[in-house]
């Protein structure tokens, strides 16, 4: 084994030695995020794919242990493994050159384990040269380099050509090589101290796209915000996949953010609801986490209304009164896998049962999942404990049913974990990964994924989208009443649901502050009180859109001051 070290000067000469052809200019490297992915070039009617891999497959800047590359060529239209590849590597960092090196493995597969070292402009490899055309090479398809790669957050570029492949001496066509780019992100971990009421509170910030800046926190809004460099040029990520996931972590102890169950958020004033944030209280037993995705057509329209100039994504992170909504949608915390929720029926009623239809897309691509994906699927209570579950479960070609029994009236988790991808019988386990949902009974389940722009968020503050899927009256009477109530008023109206459930449903919803009344004196608890058909009569009408919220809502007052309802 021999241990060599190149400098920029040397390994440019050793470039021209080994063939004038191979060309490379460095371009600042804007990156998808991904810590693993496919990358295809053609040569006549092959596609040759090179399937490159960061293990861990998490990897942050506070991590000081050793990664490792994995790559492996083959043919893509046979799944056979291509032998015998010679090929450079060039690694940049924005505009600095962290590797440049050719590399050689016989079976097509070879793993590059990267210790901490060196600086910019130099690396150290441990390895063999391979006889014929010089490349890094071992026995085992295992080389060790050391050098400043993976090491700090941010993006890393890898851009790849071929110098032979099939035969160690068969040139490829070097006036046109196959070339592969791949963009591997290593998240940026920050850790603030930020004070509210004179008492100081550690929070972390986590970047899997781009180190941060400008982290701040107001205190009179209760918000957090940070800055991303980004280039907002659509021309540069049209054709490859893009994304962008920020997540932030917050002592549960600084109650005046972390004591809700929904958050308003943004990324460069557009408000991110649904799958593109998610709220997690429970990996981190003393942390709120709230992670922040954005995808590749998230990011294109938001660019038309970018003003240009802008290089940089500025996040916004404030905690918002209780408007907890069944989910539509989820997107894992890890992995890129978007799960499409199609609840059947959508009003989702206390102790029924519901056709859960289930689809899997990768939000990289945005496109359904071809292959079979094996998932477990719970119910959890808000102590976590389990009311539904299935495990091992499998949606061929990305899709499939369960059918749910659902629990009494309440406030439940939905958590899916992606196990793994089956394609043409080979499984995938390298991007796994938990999506996490609300399931509110009862409620009616609404899909509105827009990406639209709103205003500044604030602890009094809602996003455009949640404005939507709320009526308030225009008197300044404090009335706040979801849509979807409307249908639960229709059914009791029609007789479809008994006065019980349909006052202990409303009950459950006032005290979740999902609806929101001026404040009204309570009765003593009754049993024995009827319920006068005209509250009945002006809950059909309000659902037929015949009266306003305010009239609507002097019947609920009504239940709550003869006691029906007790708040």
């Amino acid at each position: 084994m021999q241990l060599y070290v190149k400098s920029i000067l040397s390994l440019v000469l050793g470039l021209i030695v080994l063939s004038s052809s191979v060309p490379f200019i460095p371009q600042k490297a804007y990156g998808d995020g991904f810590t693993q992915e496919n990358v295809q070039a053609n040569i006549g009617n092959r596609v040759i794919t090179l399937f490159i891999k960061v293990s861990p497959p998490i990897i942050t800047s506070d991590n000081s242990g050793d990664k490792y590359i994995q790559f492996r060529f083959f043919d893509a239209n046979t799944n056979t493994t291509i032998n015998n590849v010679s090929f450079f590597i060039n690694a940049t960092k924005g505009d600095k050159i962290l590797m440049h090196d050719l590399f050689y493995t016989h079976s097509g597969y070879l793993t590059i384990k990267l210790q901490p070292g060196g600086t910019v402009g130099q690396w150290t490899v441990y390895g063999d040269h391979d006889p014929v055309l010089g490349g890094w090479m071992s026995q085992t398809d295992e080389i060790t380099v050391l050098g400043p790669i993976l090491t700090e957050g941010g993006l890393y570029h890898f851009h790849m050509e071929i110098l032979a492949l099939d035969y160690a001496n068969t040139l490829v066509d070097q006036s046109n090589p196959p070339k592969f780019d791949s963009y591997l992100s290593v998240g940026d971990v920050s850790t603030q101290n930020i004070t509210y009421q004179n008492n100081s509170y550690n929070t972390t910030l986590i970047s899997y796209y781009d180190k941060t800046s400008d982290f701040n926190f107001d205190e009179s809004k209760k918000q957090f915000s940070w800055k991303m460099p980004f280039n907002w040029d659509v021309n540069r990520f049209q054709d490859r996949p893009i994304f962008i996931h920020e997540e932030l972590r917050v002592p549960k102890s600084l109650t005046a953010f972390s004591d809700t169950p929904t958050y308003a958020a943004s990324a460069e004033g557009y408000g991110l609801t649904g799958r593109r944030i998610i709220v997690d209280p429970y990996t981190i037993g003393d942390y709120m986490i709230v992670h922040l995705f954005l995808n590749k057509p998230d990011l294109v329209n938001m660019a038309k209304t970018v003003p240009s100039g802008t290089d940089n994504i500025e996040f916004k992170v404030a905690p918002e009164k209780p408007n907890v909504q069944s989910s539509a949608s989820l997107l894992t915390d890890f992995g890129g896998w978007h799960i499409k929720l199609g609840w059947n029926p959508t009003n989702l009623s206390a102790n029924s049962q519901n056709n859960l239809n289930i689809s899997f897309y990768d939000s990289f691509t945005e496109q359904q999942v071809s292959g079979d994906v094996n998932y477990d699927i719970q119910i959890l209570d808000k102590d976590q404990g389990v009311m539904w579950s299935k495990n091992d479960a499998v949606a061929q070609n990305g899709a499939g049913t369960q059918t749910v029994t659902l629990p009494s009236n309440g406030i439940y988790s939905i958590v899916i974990k992606v196990k793994s991808i089956t394609t043409n019988g080979i499984p995938d386990t390298t991007r796994i990964g938990m999506g996490r949902g609300n399931i509110v009974i009862p409620s009616t389940v609404t899909e509105n994924d827009s990406l639209t722009q709103s205003t500044d968020q604030s602890s009094q503050t809602q996003t455009p989208t949640q404005a939507q899927n709320q009526t308030q009256t225009q008197t300044g009477q404090g009335i706040v009443i979801p849509q979807w109530v409307r249908n639960n008023a229709k059914w009791w109206s029609q007789s479809s649901i008994d006065d019980k459930t349909f006052a202990s449903g409303i009950q459950y919803l006032i005290k979740q502050g999902i609806i929101q009344l001026p404040p009204t004196a309570s009765g003593q608890p009754s049993t024995g009180v009827t319920i006068p058909s005209w509250v009945k009569t002006n809950a059909g009408f309000w659902a037929d859109g015949q009266i306003d919220d305010k009239t609507f809502a002097s019947g609920i007052q009504y239940m709550i001051k003869v006691g029906i309802i007790t708040v």
